[in-house]
């Protein structure tokens, strides 16, 4: 087959084609003058026709780039300019013909002379590029498809720079209306062998961590525990033992990992920053049950770290890093987007002054979805591209703070096939230090005087939401005062608190509202389910006497609860009961005495309380009336005994004054 004459390498064509490349492996990672260059990697024909007589051709150009910007540019933009196809016979590779579906290997070497480059010091792109045959014949001088990384040449003699990537590990399920994980076989296949949680993981475990920090959400923690002991799960839905292990191996692995380096935590779930700053009265309560979720979580997995807040980059204002600064050494995760006038001169991590003082930011620029990251080779290749233009950058300004700073997509997956990539590679370049995020934050970072947006573009959660998830806090928190497993209760319905405030509900709105005000109830139903019962009347056998109340626990845990009583008549005095403990599922029956006095009646109301007073769902009220059979009923019975008494004496007088005078009339 006749070779093409050398080229610039140009746009898509029109047509736009779906055929993807992968590059997955570089050799070397920096460009020396006495190695050859080897790029592998795969192209997919996900078009529903063939392709023939395909081949694919290293492209480079003369000159490197010497600034972020080309990098971007590079990478952002397809018709982005990158260079020339090396087309000397054995430097590319043929393919031959791609059928639908199908996926190709290719492998080009190209030696160092015939790279046809200047030299200079810099980051050159170099990248693949896979020219075909269409189904009618012609064959286009513009690519097929592109894939491009980068590759660095800086002479051993520059000053090191610090280089760090952060792994984030973030939940990515939530709980339903019961209470049970929406996806929990999603969630088990990504912890398992082969799947992404499981390889981010593995790739983080075996690089070096001399410039690794670990983020973890700690909901993450809770939800593969849960997954590993079959709690909240789905009617139906039994793990196997396999299964079960699988997922406590992920558990204590990502443990080991976060407890043997570094490690940033994330506040538990992400909850939506925006939300919270825009409603101030509901901020509190939900606040503190997000931190009582964090720290709780942190304490029963034995891990510590420092929190950071991660707002989502549209929801970055002035107003919302002021709210999520905390005591101030807490970072918050922003994109270099949100920062209008940051520069890599002032380095990754910055301070930030907010209405409560200040605080650091750390700039991510790197993130691993873009064209250039879809592997674990083309990740490392751009961290040593940051690396290299930050080392030239502070070779010409002795106060540029510039460094590399890596942060992956937590829903990258590396696959499996990343163990020859060489991942660690970034830190043992010359010009790449490896250090760790806490090593930035203890440096005294650049202060950052530019602009933030003054207004979000994001749409927080509705307020709605929120306010269900504020009432179930004010719930737990009377739910916690009555049973001797406050904590533990507390614990748990924070984290569930926390959930229904996730950032993750922006993308399903209605599901969000519906679950939060369901939960709502069944909180609010739950201390429906202690209550206090009485009869509908007590008669008094007198002014003084006792009447019973009966206590119901519904629920599953013991509960003490008092009983404040009130009358009617507010010259009758009614003591409250003391806090009486009833266990779950039991009732129990007291006595109440009362003195009327000289009233004949009155309404009492019974009303349950918290050890501490605080009054538990509706109050009771009856009436109690003294039947008035006391004093004055002796009195009527001693008046009525006396009359009879005197009736007969008098009866007994006339006899016998009749008798006497029948006597002395028989004697005459």
């Amino acid at each position: 087959m006749a070779f093409l004459p050398p080229v610039p390498a140009s746009a898509a064509p029109d047509d736009d084609p779906d055929v993807p490349i992968t590059i997955s492996s570089l050799t070397p990672s920096r460009l020396t003058s006495d190695s050859s260059v080897t790029m592998t990697g795969t192209v997919t024909n996900r078009d529903d026709h063939a392709w023939t007589e395909a081949q694919a051709y290293l492209v480079i150009p003369a000159a490197p780039f010497t600034t972020r910007a080309q990098t971007r540019e590079a990478l952002d933009n397809p018709r982005a300019y990158t260079g020339v196809r090396v087309v000397e016979s054995g430097t590319f590779d043929e393919l031959g013909d791609l059928a639908p579906k199908e996926t190709r290997r290719f492998s080009v070497t190209v030696p160092y002379d015939q790279l046809g480059i200047s030299g200079a010091e810099g980051v050159y792109p170099v990248g693949v590029q896979v020219l075909a045959t269409d189904t009618d014949g012609t064959r286009s001088p513009e690519a097929l498809a592109r894939a491009t990384t980068f590759l660095p040449k800086i002479g051993r003699d520059r000053a090191a720079v610090p280089t760090s990537i952060l792994w984030p590990f973030v939940m990515p399920t939530a709980r339903d209306v019961r209470g049970d994980y929406t996806a929990p076989g999603k969630l088990l296949l990504s912890i398992s062998t082969g799947g992404q949680l499981r390889n981010l993981l593995d790739l983080a475990v075996h690089t070096d961590t001399t410039g690794s920090t670990v983020l973890v959400d700690p909901a993450l923690l809770v939800g593969v525990d849960d997954l590993a002991h079959g709690r909240h799960l789905p009617a139906g839905l039994e793990l196997s033992a396999e299964q079960s292990h699988s997922a406590d191996r992920f558990l204590q692995d990502l443990l080991q990992l976060a407890r043997a380096q570094s490690v940033w935590v994330l506040d538990y779930d992400r909850p939506d920053s925006l939300a919270l700053e825009q409603n101030p009265d509901l901020r509190t309560p939900l606040e503190d049950a997000i931190d009582r979720a964090t720290e709780t979580t942190l304490t029963t997995y034995q891990l510590s770290g420092r929190r950071v807040s991660w707002p989502t980059p549209g929801a970055i204002t002035p107003s919302v890093l002021t709210s999520v600064r905390g005591s101030g050494d807490s970072p918050a995760i922003v994109t270099a987007a949100a920062l209008p006038d940051w520069q890599p001169r002032l380095g990754s991590v910055v301070q930030y002054g907010t209405g409560s003082g200040p605080m650091p930011l750390l700039v991510t620029g790197i993130g691993s979805t873009s064209a250039g990251q879809r592997s674990v080779t083309t990740l490392r290749q751009r961290l040593l591209a940051d690396a290299a233009l930050a080392t030239l950058e502070r070779a010409g300004d002795p106060d540029s703070r510039a460094g590399a700073v890596a942060m992956v997509d937590p829903a990258w997956d590396p696959g499996t096939d990343w163990a020859d990539a060489g991942l660690s590679d970034a830190f043992d370049s010359p010009f790449a230090r490896g250090t760790r995020l806490d090593s930035l934050l203890a440096s005294t970072p650049t202060a950052y005087a530019g602009r933030v947006p003054t207004a979000a573009t994001a749409r927080p959660l509705p307020r709605g939401q929120l306010q269900s998830a504020a009432d179930i806090v004010t719930a737990a928190l009377t739910l916690a005062s009555m049973t001797p497993r406050s904590d533990a209760v507390k614990a748990s319905l924070a984290r569930e608190v926390a959930g229904l405030v996730a950032v993750r509900w922006r993308q399903d709105r209605s599901q969000g509202g519906l679950v939060a005000a369901t939960r709502a109830r069944v909180a609010e139903g739950t201390l429906d389910k202690i209550a206090v019962e009485a009869p509908a009347s007590v008669t008094l056998s007198s002014s003084k006497g006792a009447f019973p109340l009966t206590i119901l626990n519904n629920t599953a845990d013991d509960v003490s609860v008092g009983v404040a009583l009130d009358s009617s008549n507010p010259a009758l005095d009614l003591p409250p009961l003391k806090p009486v403990e009833v266990g779950a599922g039991e009732r129990l029956t007291v006595t109440v005495k009362v003195d009327l006095g000289r009233q004949r009646a009155t309404f009492v109301t019974a009303q349950l309380t918290t050890p501490d007073g605080k009054p538990i769902g509706d109050p009771t009220t009856f009436t109690v009336r003294s039947s008035s059979i006391g004093t004055v009923l002796w009195v009527a019975m001693g008046a009525a005994g006396l009359l009879v008494l005197l009736a007969l004496v008098r009866r007994f007088y006339r006899r016998r004054t009749r008798l006497t005078s029948e006597a002395l009339a028989d004697d005459d």
